[in-house]
Order: structure tokens, then sequence, then C-alpha cells
């Protein structure tokens, strides 16, 4: 929403599991529990010195409970706007590679995108979120 905020990643595990722990009950980012588990969660992301501009800056811009899931799940997924890593000027030419037998994504990843995107039209972008950790967490074992 125009303001950028120095951000810890990755999440902390203890507040991330704090606030799955609420999210995998039936509550939503709109019932107070689930407001409750949001404030807390950006509040361990959120850096220090920037915390109270932040909240500040959620006040006045009319920040919804949906701006602020969105930015959770953009914080948890380490989407963030930071910029890339110049390519390096020492390249030999094109890298040649085997083509590969794998698809370029996987159903899995297809499944997750469709349910992802089913729960927030359905106004769930909590429960969005809590899938998107579960598929990341089977990625990365």
């Amino acid at each position: 929403m125009g303001e950028e905020f120095a951000a810890a990643f990755p999440v902390p595990p203890m507040a991330l599991m704090e606030f799955a722990s609420i999210a995998q009950g039936d509550v939503d980012s709109s019932d107070l529990a689930g407001l409750a588990a949001m404030y807390d969660l950006l509040e361990s992301v959120i850096e220090p010195e920037d915390w109270a501009r932040f909240k500040r800056h959620a006040k006045t811009s009319r920040a919804s409970d949906k701006d602020l899931m969105l930015l959770v799940r953009k914080v948890i997924t380490g989407q963030t706007d930071r910029p890339t890593l110049p390519a390096s000027d020492s390249s030999d030419g094109p890298e040649v590679t085997e083509p590969s037998s794998e698809p370029a994504s996987s159903s899995q990843d297809d499944l997750t995108t469709r349910v992802v995107r089913r729960l927030e039209a359905e106004g769930r972008p909590d429960k969005a979120l809590m899938v998107l950790m579960a598929a990341e967490a089977a990625s990365a074992a």
C-alpha cells in the first residue's frame, strides 16, 4: 500500500507455528481469533524498528484483513520486491543440459494452486495460506 517495511525472512518458526495452530481451527481473518493470530504473526515478522510505523500506516491506509492476510502470505512465502542478483559477466555461453523427463510443473503444484485460488475466492485466505505452507513443507522434505 505504498510503503516498505523491513521484515524477517524466513519467518521465525515459533511465530509460524502459533499462527498455524490457530489457523488450523475453524477461524478466519474476520474472526477475533484470526485477527489476533495475524497481528501476532505480523508483529513477529515486521522488524521492531518498523513496527510502530507499520501499525500507523495500516490504520491510516485502512488496510483490510484481506490486505494484511495477503501481506502475511507474501512474507511467509518470501515473495518480496527485493531486487535479484545481477547475472554474472563470466558466462561461457548457454549451458547445455539434458532434457528432463519431469514436467515443468507437477500435478501437485497445479492442485495446490487450484485449492489456494478456490479458498481465496471463498474468502478464506487464511486457509489458503495454510495449504501453501503445507505444500512448501512437503517440497522441502
